[in-house]
C-alpha cells in the first residue's frame, strides 16, 4: 500500500515559535496537536510527499502541479529569515500526473515556482523537527493546489489517489485553514456561517464521511471564508477509498480562524 498516511493540518505562521515569539501560546491547542501529529508519523517517513496547498498557483477546473526542479523557502516574510528550507522535487511527478489524467482528473502543470508558500512551510516545520530527532530529513515532494478542482472534484481526486501505486511509499499532506470569520475581530470579519462550516468539517473528518460537506451550499462555503475545504475533500476521498479511520487530533479557533489537525494511518 503506497499511502502510509494522510494528514490535514493548518498553516498559520504564528504557530512557529520563531515567528510567533510567544503569540503561539494563544494557539496552544493547535501547536500541541500538530506536534502530536508529527510525532505519530515520525516512524513512517514516506519516500515521497504529496503536499496540497491552497496558496499555490491554480487554474479553474484543474489540479495544478508545481513543476519546479527543487524547492526552497523561509519564514523571512513573517520576520524569521533564519528558519529556511531546501528540498527536492519528486521525480515521480510525471508518473503521478499521467496516472491522474488516466483516472479522469484534469491536471495542469503551472509555471515552475521554487518558493514554498506558508501552506507548505508551516506543517513542514513540525514534520522536519520530528524526523530530525530520528536522524531523517524531509522527503522529496510534489507540490499541488486542488483549489481549481472545487470540492466535488477534489473528493474524486482523493478517491483516484487510492489506486495509485508506483512501487514506492507516499504521504498526503493536505494543508488548509478553516473559517476565517469565527469572531467579530477575525481577519475576514464575522459570519455565523463560520462556526457552522467548521463544525461540518470536524464532523466529516471524524466520520470519514464527506456527505455533510457536499450538502453545504456554495454560498455557505463562501460566507465561511475558508481556504482548506478542497484539501479536506481530497483527504476524505483517499481515506474513504482506502477505508481508513481519521482521528481529529485538535480543533480550535484562536484569532478568529479555525485550525484543525487530523490524521489517518
Amino acid at each position: 500500500m503506497p499511502w502510509l498516511w494522510s494528514a490535514f493540518t493548518p498553516h498559520p505562521p504564528v504557530i512557529v515559535p520563531e515567528v510567533g515569539r510567544e503569540r503561539e501560546r494563544e494557539a496552544a491547542v493547535t501547536v500541541s496537536g500538530i506536534e502530536r501529529l508529527a510525532g505519530l508519523i515520525s516512524d513512517r517517513r514516506p519516500e515521497y510527499l504529496l503536499i496540497l496547498s491552497p496558496h499555490q498557483q491554480y487554474a479553474p477546473a484543474f489540479l495544478s502541479l508545481n513543476g519546479a526542479p527543487r524547492f526552497k523557502g523561509s519564514f523571512a516574510p513573517f520576520g524569521a529569515p533564519s528558519v529556511s528550507f531546501e528540498l527536492g522535487a519528486s521525480a515521480k511527478l510525471p508518473s503521478l500526473a499521467k496516472y491522474l489524467t488516466s483516472a479522469g482528473i484534469a491536471v495542469r502543470e503551472e509555471n515552475p515556482d521554487p518558493y514554498l508558500d506558508h501552506g507548505a512551510l508551516v506543517p513542514l516545520y513540525f514534520m522536519r523537527k520530528a524526523w530530525r530527532k530520528l536522524g531523517m530529513g524531509l522527503p522529496d515532494i510534489v507540490l499541488a493546489s486542488p483549489i481549481g478542482l472545487g470540492p466535488e472534484k477534489s473528493l474524486k481526486f482523493g478517491e483516484a489517489l487510492a489506486s495509485f501505486d508506483d512501487g514506492t511509499s507516499w504521504g498526503l499532506l493536505a494543508s488548509g485553514d478553516l473559517s476565517h470569520r469565527l469572531t467579530p475581530d477575525a481577519p475576514a470579519g464575522y459570519s455565523p456561517a463560520g462556526k457552522k462550516f467548521d463544525a461540518a468539517v470536524v464532523a466529516a473528518l471524524s466520520s470519514a464521511n464527506p456527505e455533510g460537506l457536499l450538502a453545504l451550499a456554495p454560498k455557505e462555503r463562501e460566507e465561511a471564508g475558508e481556504c482548506g475545504l478542497c484539501s479536506v475533500m481530497a483527504m476524505l476521498g483517499l481515506c474513504r477509498a482506502l477505508d481508513r479511520v481519521i482521528e481529529v487530533i485538535s480543533y480550535e479557533g484562536p484569532f478568529g480562524v479555525g485550525y484543525c489537525n487530523a490524521l489517518a494511518l
